[in-house]
């Protein structure tokens, strides 16, 4: 080979191998800005603390309440699957609840809430059916400070982005008929946040139950509205109450817990037969302790002592938050090392012709 020969030859080698480096340089950017690093936190998970009886408070509800606070001072907040009071239309049931949750006032504990259908009743009839329904939540919204309309709204928090549907607002003769205002705003901004890492729903009414038929009936109204949106924009997570037990299950890829067990009374499943293999539930009162890594996010289900002095925990679950395309990008970096070396190989034998 000329001299003439060889020097277009390294010229056009050394042009190759700037392009593959600049590949690779964008491929290693590529990972690091999918690989933000937050350090681990954790939040709580807790549904359905209503009053016993309507106008005075529950003793339940605090002991659980004092007992989350003392124990948890790292929480970032706490999501409240609702029902919070027993008739969400009297302000007299409102100061109860506050006078319950005194502790967690006092720490600056940050509440997010979702509308139970007890948020919605006004009082109770001798019949033990309640009066006019606040459809308007007038008297909830004075008493509570969530963001957007405060009726549904979603927030971000580090890695996690947050949605909270109103499953009471349009629930009418056991069918969920939603507006097209709520329904639009669910698709709008679950699509617009699908570059989250982790998308967590919550609401009050859940979408399997295994605490009687018409609530599995319930359940069916409400999934056959909600999960389809929910699996065709990646919804990883469903918080709900208004059953007081505690569910876990994953359906359609994507995991449920029902924990209403916040000091309102428990009800025993009697309709397990709607339950799968690998399903967790019990009746007792109990909270979710949730903690997030740039890993995984964990699940410590705790439930309570007697005296509500201690807690056990009752169930855990973990979840990989670990990029499934990472793979590929492995496979991508070693054909780049291998493309490169296997260039030096035919430079070397061109140089000694």
């Amino acid at each position: 080979m000329s001299i003439f020969r060889k020097r277009i030859f390294i010229s056009n080698l050394i042009l190759l191998l700037l392009l593959l480096s600049s590949l690779g340089t964008i491929l290693n950017s590529e990972v690091s800005a999918d690989s933000i690093s937050y350090d681990p936190w954790n939040f709580i998970a807790m549904g359905d603390g209503r009053n016993w009886e309507e106008n005075i408070t529950n003793p339940v509800r605090k002991s659980i309440i004092e007992n989350v606070v003392t124990n948890n001072p790292n929480m970032e907040f706490i999501l409240h699957t609702g029902d919070m009071v027993q008739s969400g239309g009297e302000q007299d049931d409102w100061d109860k609840y506050y006078e319950d949750i005194e502790l967690a006032t006092q720490n600056n504990v940050t509440f997010y809430y979702a509308i139970g259908n007890h948020e919605t009743y006004t009082y109770s009839l001798e019949d033990g059916s309640y009066g006019p329904q606040e459809w308007n939540f007038s008297t909830y919204m004075a008493n509570v400070e969530m963001p957007g309309n405060e009726r549904y709204y979603s927030f971000d928090h580090n890695q996690v982005h947050f949605i909270v549907i109103n499953t009471e607002e349009f629930w009418t003769s056991g069918s969920l008929e939603l507006t097209t205002e709520q329904e639009n705003w669910i698709i709008n901004d679950l699509s617009s946040n699908q570059d989250a890492n982790l998308t967590i729903v919550m609401c009050h009414r859940p979408f399997y139950s295994i605490r009687s038929e018409s609530r599995a009936d319930d359940a069916l109204a409400i999934r056959t509205i909600l999960e389809p949106i929910f699996i065709e924009y990646g919804v990883d997570i469903v918080f709900s109450g208004h059953d007081h037990y505690y569910l876990r299950t994953t359906r359609q890829g994507i995991t449920h817990f029902t924990t209403g067990g916040a000091g309102a009374p428990l009800y025993t499943p009697a309709a397990t037969s709607y339950a799968i293999e690998g399903d967790a539930y019990f009746a007792e009162f109990n909270y979710i302790n949730v903690t997030v890594t740039n890993e995984e996010i964990v699940f410590k289900t705790l439930v309570f002592s007697e005296d509500f002095q201690t807690v056990t925990m009752e169930d855990t679950f973990t979840i990989s938050l670990l990029p499934e395309e990472e793979p590929t990008k492995t496979s991508f970096s070693l054909l780049y090392v291998l493309s490169v070396f296997t260039i030096l190989v035919v430079v070397r034998r061109k140089l000694k012709q």
